[in-house]
């Protein structure tokens, strides 16, 4: 399985907790950590496609920046000052985004 960046740590623990919880605690490990390896890329699309439409419901000409910014690969720090300067309660909206995978995940076949 691949190594998780140290920022990508509490990630991994949710989807630890999100397995278990979907297929209880006996769960094999190396089933779990092949889930994970999965559900990693999900999630970061999933965040990637909330945050994109938070920043164009704020102003279009923000998401073309915020476009703009990722095709340059401007460093991380950047964008994510130029995200928070459109989403004033980050931790609320990661939160959020967070539950809504959450509840998909666990009430999907």
């Amino acid at each position: 399985m691949q190594s998780f960046l140290p920022a990508e740590k509490s990630l991994e623990l949710f989807l630890t907790d999100l397995i278990t919880d979907k297929y209880g605690k006996d769960t094999d490990p190396s089933l779990v950590d092949e889930f994970k390896h999965d559900l990693l890329p999900r999630l970061d699309k999933w965040i990637l496609l909330k945050t994109m439409t938070e920043v164009a419901k704020h102003s279009n000409t923000d998401l073309q920046t915020l476009q703009k910014m990722t095709e340059d690969n401007k460093p991380a720090g950047e964008v994510q000052k130029f995200i928070q300067s459109i989403i004033t309660d980050p931790s609320a909206f990661m939160t959020k985004t967070l539950l809504e995978f959450r509840q998909t995940y666990l009430t999907a076949s």
